[in-house]
């Protein structure tokens, strides 16, 4: 693993010591200042990193001067920020478009970004690839695609690298929609950039594995991308690292699904190598926060795999390092919870889900739920308590876990 950077931590905003007890209530304030970027747009110091790309993509809409694409690629599932703004009691901060949360807010920049989604017609089609991605991350995925349908078709050498935008934008609106696969099968195929090729061979490799597979299945689209690596020679290095090791990381899924564990563990190999490659490349803060996504995600997959395909030592690294890059994004907090409890360390396990559930988002809500599980399972009810009231607080309309009969 990469020992190029480090990443401080923030014992104001995450908890690293397991002897540190939850707070008893949703902390709100807290709440919003961890994420900041979803609020005010603004960045924030170990702030999670999906949402921190948000104040990076709103400076390149701000730059005049040049047009670079997106790179930042986390996005969670589903509309995460309004959740947020709900679960931080600050329903100024909700709405169905920017205009309308610049409104109930006043602030300059939510102003700036509802400028620029009025003035789309009259943007660049690199321009509108950021803005896409800007509101995909921000959870309005439906003016996001509502923009989308409006685009006159352009030629353009970034029109691969909208269409590749407006298809991540789709599949997070509409989970059933073929549409986005048929993009992305359309660019892996017939792209013009040889780096978005790979990336949208990828894509496919995620949807494919998640809803269906058939005559071209994940397999497939995992042939299919390898093939097309050595074209990638043609793009700058930095580019070039980063989509080798998102590739690979897609292939691991696939060879961990299908229960390959030699095959996994290379393609992870491959993967953390070429991403290590892509973090001492980066030379715009655009490029480092990507390649720290690329990272995080790394970890992430890692911890998931769990001890079918790595050892417990590598488990147990990839789980710190998770934390370090991004112990303030609940489902960070999560995953390694889950691992503690399938080792069976209940106690850690409960206080990791908590401080997971004080991060909220769509994540929060089930970290709560499985810490009322861990503390009802290690006999403390009062933990239990404070657990489920916590669950309540992030979602009212929760199931509670029943208590096991003793």
């Amino acid at each position: 693993m990469s020992n190029l950077h480090t990443y401080p931590r923030h014992d104001d905003i995450a908890w690293t010591d397991l002897d540190f007890p939850p707070p008893v209530e949703l902390d709100t304030v807290r709440l919003q200042r961890v994420w900041s970027a979803w609020f005010t747009l603004t960045p924030t110091v170990g702030g999670p990193l999906c949402a921190e790309s948000t104040p990076l993509l709103l400076a390149l809409l701000r730059d005049q001067t040049r047009e670079v694409l997106p790179y930042c690629s986390l996005i969670l599932q589903g509309d995460a920020r309004s959740w947020l703004v709900r679960q931080a009691r600050n329903d100024a901060f909700l709405g169905q478009s920017p205009a309308q949360v610049a409104e109930q807010t006043g602030l300059e920049a939510w102003r700036f970004l509802s400028d620029q989604v009025a003035a789309w017609a009259d943007q660049s089609v690199p321009r509108r690839a950021v803005l896409l991605r800007l509101l995909t991350q921000l959870g309005f995925y439906n003016l996001a695609c509502e923009l989308a349908e409006k685009e006159p078709g352009l030629a353009d050498p970034a029109r691969d690298h909208l269409d590749y935008e407006i298809a991540r934008a789709l599949r997070q609106h509409l989970r059933g929609s073929e549409t986005p696969a048929d993009t992305f099968a359309r660019v892996a195929t017939g792209g013009r950039v040889p780096s978005l090729r790979v990336l949208a061979s990828t894509q496919l490799i995620s949807i494919l594995l998640r809803d269906r597979d058939g005559e071209r299945g994940s397999g497939y689209w995992t042939s299919y991308g390898e093939a097309l690596l050595p074209l990638l020679s043609e793009e700058e290095p930095w580019v070039r690292a980063l989509t080798l090791s998102r590739y690979w990381r897609a292939a691991a899924f696939h060879q961990i699904a299908g229960k390959d564990v030699e095959a996994a563990r290379a393609a992870m190999e491959a993967a953390v190598t070429a991403g290590d490659e892509a973090e001492s490349l980066a030379a715009t803060s655009q490029q480092w926060h990507a390649a720290v996504e690329n990272t995080r995600l790394l970890m992430d997959v890692t911890v998931k795999a769990g001890p079918a395909v790595f050892t417990t030592d590598r488990l147990g690294a990839a789980a710190r390092r998770l934390l370090d890059l991004d112990g303030n994004e609940p489902s960070a907090r999560f995953f390694v919870a889950a691992w503690r409890q399938r080792q069976g360390d209940l106690q850690g396990a409960a206080v990791e889900f908590e401080r997971g559930a004080q991060l909220g988002a769509l994540r929060g809500p089930g970290c709560a739920y499985r810490a009322v599980q861990c503390h009802q399972e290690l006999g403390d009810e009062e933990a239990a308590d404070r657990a489920t009231r916590l669950l309540l607080e992030l979602d009212p309309a929760a199931e509670v876990p029943k208590r096991a009969a003793r």
